[in-house]
């Protein structure tokens, strides 16, 4: 069955480029593909190095739609199929092929056959009358099942590797603009990192998004407050978790900390927390007793310091840590070191 595919923000050069290329590659596809102009394609083709392609990329991807990202960019290859530029016939045959078993085939329908020449009918002599068993009746269609509705994604989830390609920015009243950069694995934002509490309890959506040119993140590069997503994805497990444990995280197990972390001035409960944990393990109803802090406090603080890789539970495998001065003179140091440090 012959597929339909749309490209989408590419230029008429790219677009004619792309129709000759399959037909080059028609014999060798496992599947016979072709360029069709409307929105309910098969499988759509984004450029992403455009202004919006990135946005239109995203937002197929929260409509659960087959898509391939058409760029120029070779860091891409880390968020899903990808056809680079320049186009070529070699790289068209083997995206294509990969991504066909994702999506369904469309039923075609059957040639209209052409009426045959009617015979005259001769004269027969009437039937006997006999009796007939009526049909049953056909069985209803099945109806086909509704999509499941996109999963809502908040600021962690954004945060994943592969969920953005390339530099955004994102706006909310009363909240610094939040700029992140992927590629680098960095964010920027001025003011506290309190200050993007409401970034991290909301949910995101890709129309959210803003892009963000080249010039315009060289221009924030420049400004030197770049941050490691580490710090993001702490602020958001911080606040986010409300009390509940993590997926994964058994309330009956013991947990303690590697290291000493960076503790945030606006935080000031941490700091007890962190004491207890970096003793001995413990389980998390022990921590808040012997830290005075509530049990929310504490599952939200080993939630945040587990996400960033800080927490280490009873049994499990332990990363060797430098040797520490544990004096009230090296306590005070580490909470002047930037976030992860050592």
């Amino acid at each position: 069955m012959t597929r339909r595919l749309a490209l989408q923000g590419a230029s008429e050069d790219d677009a004619a480029l792309l129709r000759g290329l399959l037909e080059q590659a028609a014999s060798s596809l496992n599947s016979a593909w072709r360029l069709h102009a409307d929105a309910d394609a098969d499988l759509l083709i984004i450029d992403i190095d455009t202004v919006y392609g990135h946005m239109d990329w995203l937002r197929a991807q929260s409509m659960a739609r087959p898509v391939i990202m058409f760029t120029e960019h070779p860091q891409a290859s880390e968020s899903g199929p990808v056809l680079h530029k320049p186009l070529t016939v070699g790289n068209l045959i083997e995206v294509l092929d990969s991504i066909s078993a994702n999506v369904p085939d469309r039923p075609e329908l059957a040639p209209i056959p052409e009426p045959a020449a009617v015979a005259p009918i001769a004269k027969r002599a009437p039937a006997a009358k006999t009796a007939t068993t009526p049909a049953p009746p056909a069985p209803e269609p099945t109806p086909m099942p509704a999509p499941e509705p996109p999963r809502e994604r908040r600021l962690s989830d954004w945060l994943a590797g592969g969920a953005l390609s390339a530099p955004v920015s994102l706006r909310d009243s009363g909240a610094p603009e939040l700029v992140l950069d992927p590629g680098a694995r960095t964010f920027h934002a001025d003011g506290s990192l309190r200050s993007l509490a409401g970034y991290c309890t909301r949910t995101i959506t890709p129309d959210d998004w803003q892009p963000l040119d080249t010039a315009g993140l060289a221009k924030i590069q420049a400004a030197g407050k770049t941050q490691p997503y580490a710090r993001l994805l702490w602020l958001c497990h911080a606040l986010g978790s409300n009390g509940h444990p993590a997926p994964g995280m058994d309330i009956n197990a013991k947990y303690k900390l590697s290291r000493w972390p960076q503790i945030e001035r606006e935080f000031p409960k941490h700091f007890r927390i962190a004491t207890v944990m970096m003793k001995q393990p413990a389980t998390l109803t022990e921590v808040a007793e012997q830290s005075g802090a509530t049990l929310p406090d504490v599952i939200d603080f080993t939630n945040a310091y587990n996400a960033i890789g800080y927490i280490e539970t009873e049994g499990t495998a332990t990363a060797e840590a430098p040797t520490r001065d544990t004096g009230r003179g090296a306590i005070l140091a580490r909470l002047r070191n930037p976030f992860g440090g050592g």
